[in-house]
């Protein structure tokens, strides 16, 4: 069974940071689930090398990705 990295963060994190992607990029909850999903071994890479973020869950990464994902969507 494979492990889902959304269940990896705090509830509220969670509910929090779904909002933010769906508002900013205008997607569905299931969507917004899979683009967070997608982002843990990006975000884990970034952590290893060197500390350029926090934590996976934490409140940079929280803060971070809805305003990355508004920055692609910009430049569309």
């Amino acid at each position: 069974m494979n492990r889902d990295p959304l269940d990896d963060l705090p509830f509220e994190s969670r509910q929090w940071v779904v909002a933010e992607v769906r508002s900013v990029i205008d997607v569905d909850e299931a969507t917004a689930e899979d683009l967070v999903r997608s982002t843990e071994p990006f975000w884990e890479a970034m952590e290893r090398a060197g500390g350029l973020v926090d934590s996976w869950g934490g409140g940079e990464f929280c803060t971070l990705l809805p305003r990355l994902l508004a920055f692609i969507r910009a430049e569309v």
